[in-house]
């Protein structure tokens, strides 16, 4: 498989994208290292791009230290639906 096209995101995106995996992501929340959260970073950023359609992104892993984790949630906006 080849890729068509790539988006790039802002590491700002990217803990907004964790927190708000963290505040929605069923009733404990999902707690993921910055790679898992590109694709919701990506959607963040650019909305209209992804609206109306069905979009798949991969959240993997826990290899993630637990005081950066913190720092980087702690610092990201709190997004309410």
């Amino acid at each position: 498989m080849v890729a068509d096209d790539a988006v790039l995101v802002q590491e700002a995106s990217t803990t907004a994208g964790m927190r708000m995996l963290l505040d929605h992501a069923g009733l404990a929340g999902l707690a993921v290292e910055p790679s898992a959260a590109l694709g919701i970073a990506a959607i963040l950023e650019d909305r209209d791009r992804f609206a109306g359609r069905r979009v798949v992104t991969i959240m993997c892993g826990s290899n993630v230290d637990v005081d950066a984790y913190h720092r980087w949630v702690g610092a990201a906006p709190i997004y309410r639906s």
